[in-house]
C-alpha cells in the first residue's frame, strides 16, 4: 500500500481487488491480472491540507502503475483507465506493452499490520531483540494479526518457533494463537490452534510447534488471535519456520514499464473529498503483473511553504541540484519530482524545464520510489541518488542528460547540456582535476560572503568552519581573512557566558577556531579564552541520573530528566584536546570521560561500536555526528583507540546516515567525516568517494555548492553558507595541515 502523508505528497490508494497477489522482490506487493477480469481500485481524494489551501493556483493529480512482465514469459499488454465518479466513463487511459517474465520474491513477508520502528523483518531478522508490533495508537489495528512468509516456490517444513517479545509488558504475547499452512495449490488450513501457558508467556519462552512429518508448503502464517494483555495486539521477537532455510531479503527490481495518467486540475477540484476509480485491463492471452498504484497531487508552483518538519521528518522538503540549475520538492515515497524554480541561464533553462514542471524519469529510467528516510535506500534510490549518479554518467560520456517531463496528460523529454566536462576520480583535490575545482569554487563563496565585521553571518558555528577551511589553505591572505573573524569573535564573546544558554555549542565551535588560530599564528590574545571556556564548561556541570557528571545544552542544566546529552561535550572535548597543545590543562576530558564510556555502545556488551545520545539511548541511527566528534577527541588525546577502532568500523558500515546527526544535519555529516579523517585516513576516503554523486549534482560551477535534502535539522543551521564551508574544510583533510586533520604536535 502506498503510504498516505499530510501534503503534497503521495496518498493512499489501497491495493486492487479482483487479482491474485504476486509477492515482488524488495518487499512490494503486485497483482496479477487475468484477460478475465479487472483488477479495480477506488482512489480517494482527501480534502486539501492547511499548507496545500495555503497556496495559489492549480493542483492536478497524477496516478503511476508499474507492470512487471507477465507470468509466462511471453509478451504483454495492460492498460490503465480511471474512471468518473459522476458518469462512470473514462476520464484517462494509458496502455504499456511489455516482455519477459515478471519477477517473484524467493521469500515474501506477510503480516497483517506492522508499527513504525517495530517492523515485521524484525521477527525475521535473527535477532531476539528486535521485534515486531502489530500497529497500535489511533489507528490500532484490531486482533486477529498474523505474521508469516510466502515462497516462490514449495519448501518443506518440519515446524515452527514462536519467540515472544523478549522485553515489556505482555502485550502483544500471543494467548491464543493458530498455526496456518497454504499447501500447493490449495487455500490456508489450521494445522494447530490453542492457547499458550501464561507462566511461559511470562518468562517470554518460545512455543514450538513441531509436526509429525514435514509438510510442502508455500505459505505459512502464525495468527494471534489475542494476547496476554488483553488489549488487541500482536508481537513477536523471532518467528522461526523449523527446516526451513530463508533466503535472504531480494532487492527491489525496477518495473518493465511504467503507466501515466493526469487527472487535470478542474476534475481535482470536484474531487477533493471524494473518490474516482482505476481499472486495469490485460489484453487477450496474457497474465500480467502489476505493482501498487501511485497517486499523488503535484502544484502548478510549489514553494517551501510545502516543506515538512526539518527535525526528524521526511519533508517534503527541497532538493537542491546545483548542477542542473533547479530547485525541487522532493517527497517521501513519491514517484516523480515537482520543479520549485530553474536559475537563469542553467542547463535546466536552456532545455525548457519550468516551474511547476514534474519530472517522472532521468536518461530514459522511471525515478524509483523516493525514500527520503537515512539508508542505503535513500543512498542508492533517492531522487537526489538517482539525479546525482546519473549527472555523473553523463558528464563521464560527454552526453546531455535527459529528463521526462508530464506536460498535459504525455512525458516530454528534455536535454540538459551540462557545463563539467569531466567526472570525480575521487574526492581528493590532489588527484583529481574535478574535485580540485569544485574545492577552488567553494574557497571562493567563503571570500565572496565573509562580512565586513570578519563573521560568516554573524555566527559562530559558520564562522568557525569558513576560518577552518581558510586556514587549510595556507595562503597568506586567507590568513588576513581569518584575524577579521577572530578579532570579530573576540569581540562579541568576551566572556563565556555571552555565548547563551546554548553556548556549550557554540563555545566548543569558537575553542576550536582559537586554538587552531595560536596554532597557526602564536597569537596569545586567544589563550586567555582557552581557559575561561574549559573552566565555564567545568563549572556549568551537573549530576546526571546516572550519579556521575554530565553537561548539557549550556550551564543552566541537564534536559531530559537529568539524562543529558553528549553532542555539546564532544565540541568541548574536540576544543580541549587541541587548546591542550596551546599550554592548558586538561579538565574537560577527566570530567565527562565516566559519562563518554558510559553512552559508547561497547561491543563486548553487545553494543554496535558507536557513541549514544546518552547511557540510555545507544542508536544505530543518529550516530554519525557525536561518533565522528569523539574519535576526533580520542586522536587527538591519543586516548580510547578501543573506541576508535570500533565508531570507525560502523561509521563505515552505516555512512548512509551521514546526514542524521540529532536535530542537527549539516554540520554533523561534515564532523563525522573529518573524525574518520584523522582516525583512519583511508576509511575517510573510501567512505567521501561514495559520495561522488551527491558532490556532482550538488555542485554548480562557478558558483560552489548548492545546499539540499536534509535528514535531521540542518536549514536553521545554514544553507549554502553552512555546506561551502563545511566541505571546503573537509575536502582539505587529507592534507592533515591542521591539527583538527591530523597534523602532529610539535
Amino acid at each position: 500500500m502506498a503510504m498516505g502523508m499530510t501534503m503534497a505528497t503521495p496518498l493512499e490508494t489501497g491495493e486492487f481487488t479482483g487479482g491474485e497477489t504476486w509477492h515482488l522482490p524488495g518487499g512490494e506487493v503486485g497483482t496479477k491480472v487475468v484477460p478475465a477480469a479487472p483488477a479495480v481500485l477506488e482512489v480517494a481524494v482527501p480534502e486539501l491540507s492547511e499548507k496545500e489551501a495555503s497556496l495559489a493556483g492549480d493542483w492536478r493529480g497524477l496516478v503511476a502503475l508499474d507492470v512487471y512482465g507477465t507470468t509466462s514469459g511471453s509478451d504483454g499488454e495492460v492498460a490503465l483507465e480511471a474512471l468518473d465518479p459522476a458518469s462512470g466513463q473514462v476520464f484517462a487511459m494509458g496502455k504499456a506493452k511489455v516482455s519477459g517474465a515478471a519477477p517473484r520474491a524467493a521469500c515474501a513477508i506477510l503480516f497483517s499490520s506492522e508499527h513504525g520502528g517495530a517492523s515485521a523483518a524484525a521477527a525475521f531478522d535473527g535477532n531476539p531483540k528486535t521485534d515486531w508490533h502489530s500497529r497500535y495508537g489511533n489507528n490500532q489495528a484490531k486482533a486477529p494479526h498474523w505474521l508469516g512468509l510466502a515462497f516462490a516456490e514449495p519448501v518443506e517444513m518440519k515446524g515452527l518457533r514462536y519467540l515472544p517479545r523478549q522485553g515489556g509488558f505482555t502485550n502483544g504475547v500471543a494467548k491464543k494463537y493458530r498455526l496456518e499452512l497454504r499447501r500447493p495449490g490449495a487455500d490456508w488450513e489450521v494445522v494447530e490452534a490453542g492457547q499458550t501457558d501464561r507462566v511461559v508467556a511470562d518468562k517470554r519462552e518460545a512455543l514450538e510447534i513441531n509436526f509429525e512429518k514435514p509438510e510442502m508448503v508455500e505459505a505459512f502464517r502464525m495468527v494471534i488471535e489475542s494476547d496476554w494483555s488483553g488489549g488487541g495486539f500482536g508481537t513477536a521477537a523471532e518467528v522461526e519456520a523449523i527446516g526451513v532455510t530463508i533466503p535472504e531479503r531480494e532487492d527491489s527490481v525496477p518495473a518493465d514499464a511504467r503507466i501515466w495518467l493526469e487527472v487535470p486540475a478542474e476534475l481535482m477540484a470536484k474531487l477533493q473529498g471524494s473518490s474516482f476509480g482505476l481499472r486495469v485491463r490485460a489484453k487477450e492471452g496474457t497474465d500480467v503483473v502489476i505493482g501498487e498504484a501511485r497517486f499523488c497531487r503535484t502544484h502548478e508552483a510549489p514553494t517551501g511553504r510545502l516543506f515538512g518538519r526539518s527535525n526528524g521528518g521526511l519533508g517534503p522538503d527541497k532538493l537542491g541540484a546545483g548542477l542542473l540549475g533547479f530547485d525541487a520538492l522532493t517527497e517521501h515515497r513519491q514517484v516523480a519530482l515537482s520543479i520549485m524554480s530553474v536559475r537563469e541561464e542553467s542547463p535546466a533553462a536552456s532545455a525548457g524545464l519550468k516551474p511547476g514542471d514534474v519530472v517522472v524519469s532521468v536518461n530514459g529510467v522511471p525515478l524509483p520510489v523516493n525514500d527520503l528516510a537515512p539508508g542505503w535506500e535513500w543512498f542508492h534510490r533517492s531522487h537526489e541518488a538517482v539525479l546525482g549518479r546519473a549527472g555523473e554518467v553523463s558528464v563521464t560520456k560527454g552526453q546531455p542528460l535527459e529528463v521526462g517531463v508530464m506536460r498535459q496528460g504525455k512525458v516530454e523529454t528534455l536535454k540538459l547540456e551540462l557545463p563539467r566536462k569531466s567526472a570525480f576520480e575521487t574526492m581528493d583535490p590532489a588527484k583529481d582535476e574535478a574535485s580540485a575545482a569544485l574545492l577552488a569554487d567553494m574557497i571562493k563563496f567563503l571570500e565572496d560572503h565573509q562580512g565586513d565585521d570578519g563573521s560568516w553571518g554573524g555566527n559562530a558555528i559558520r564562522t568557525c568552519m569558513s576560518s577552518l577551511a581558510l586556514l587549510a589553505t595556507e595562503r597568506e591572505d586567507h590568513l588576513q581573512r581569518v584575524r577579521k573573524a577572530v578579532d570579530w569573535s573576540l569581540a562579541k564573546f568576551p566572556e563565556p557566558e555571552k555565548y547563551g544558554n546554548l553556548g556549550f555549542w557554540a563555545g566548543g565551535y569558537t575553542g576550536t577556531l582559537y586554538a587552531e588560530w595560536y596554532l597557526r599564528t602564536g597569537d596569545e590574545r586567544v589563550l586567555p579564552h582557552l581557559d575561561k571556556l574549559r573552566d565555564w564548561a567545568v563549572n556549568g556541570h551537573h549530576t546526571s541520573k546516572w550519579d556521575i557528571p554530565a553537561l548539557g545544552h549550556g550551564p543552566s542544566g541537564l534536559p531530559y530528566g537529568q539524562k543529558a546529552l553528549v553532542a555539546p561535550a564532544c565540541h568541548l572535548m574536540v576544543f580541549e584536546a587541541l587548546a591542550m597543545r596551546c599550554g592548558m590543562e586538561s579538565g574537560v576530558w577527566e570530567l565527562l570521560k565516566p559519562y563518554m564510556e558510559m553512552s559508547w555502545a561497547n561491543p563486548k556488551d553487545g553494543g554496535n561500536g558507536s557513541i549514544g545520545y546518552n547511557p540510555s539511548y545507544k542508536d544505530d541511527a543518529e550516530f554519525w555526528s557525536r561518533s565522528g566528534l569523539f574519535l576526533i577527541a580520542c586522536s587527538l588525546r591519543g586516548e580510547r583507540q578501543d573506541i576508535v577502532d570500533s565508531a570507525t568500523a560502523f561509521m563505515k558500515d552505516r555512512h548512509p546516515w551521514i546526514r542524521n546527526s540529532h536535530a542537527y544535519g549539516e554540520p554533523g555529516g561534515a564532523w563525522g567525516l573529518l573524525g574518520l579523517a584523522i582516525a583512519q585516513p583511508e576509511t575517510f576516503q573510501d567512505v567521501i568517494d561514495e559520495y561522488r554523486w551527491w558532490f556532482s549534482l550538488a555542485w554548480e560551477p562557478g558558483y560552489g555548492l548548492r545546499f539540499t535534502t536534509p535528514h535531521m535539522g540542518a536549514p536553521y543551521m545554514g544553507e549554502d553558507d553552512l555546506i561551502n564551508a563545511c566541505y571546503a574544510l573537509v575536502l582539505q583533510a587529507g592534507k592533515r595541515n591542521l591539527h583538527l586533520t591530523g597534523k602532529k604536535a610539535e
